[in-house]
């Protein structure tokens, strides 16, 4: 059976609920969409076309349900990234989306009273910063800055590289910090966040807590 892709916002039901249902309370959530193993090529070659001229980039990241692939152009690329994802979760719907390019990234974890943040500075990948938030007032009670952060990378082979940065670290401003506590509080879950280079922070996944 033909399923056509959803827009975010008119998206009920899949994984993708949480976030949809951000976006219509109109928190900051980048346009997307969510394409089904059974969407028509056609469609989702349309879809970034249209998704493309409204966002004014080429670039989409695309989230399944154990990770995602981020920096895809183009429709081609697109649709492979799409099948390959398949290939591992070959029921779940993906999310394609206006990929923010990021200054900051990360996610949260909550308990009753603490906030915890864990956050690279750009699109560093591993050893991220850890920073404890308290919810009740915003302030940042601890925060554990990683003395190297290290970036997987690969070559034009497909073979993997290791780089990493040393030197002295600047942690997250306070205002950053609380703004991704807010953000966190307002979408009641864990999320994953971004913060672009105009410090606007940004909701890319948000799962609610059991």
């Amino acid at each position: 059976m033909v399923q056509p892709l959803e827009w975010l916002q008119d998206v009920y039901g899949t994984a993708w609920q949480s976030l949809a249902d951000a976006m219509r309370r109109g928190l900051p959530v980048p346009a997307a969409f969510v394409v089904f193993r059974s969407t028509p090529e056609a469609e989702v070659r349309a879809a970034y076309e249209k998704l493309k001229v409204q966002e004014h980039t080429h670039f989409v990241a695309v989230r399944g349900p154990t990770h995602p692939v981020l920096n895809v152009v183009g429709p081609d690329q697109l649709v492979h990234t799409l099948r390959r994802l398949w290939t591992g979760s070959p029921d779940s719907p993906l999310l394609v989306q206006r990929m923010v390019h990021a200054m900051w990234c990360g996610r949260t974890q909550s308990d009753e009273e603490k906030l915890r943040i864990t956050a690279n500075e750009g699109m560093l990948l591993l050893d991220p910063d850890t920073y404890t938030v308290n919810k009740a007032t915003g302030e940042c009670i601890e925060r554990v800055l990683e003395p190297k952060q290290r970036k997987m990378i690969r070559h034009v082979d497909g073979t993997p590289k290791v780089v990493a940065r040393e030197g002295e670290r600047t942690s997250m401003p306070a205002k950053l910090l609380a703004g991704i506590a807010s953000l966190a509080a307002r979408t009641d879950s864990d999320i994953r966040w971004a913060i672009d280079d105009r410090d606007v922070i940004w909701l890319l996944a948000a799962v609610k807590r059991s």
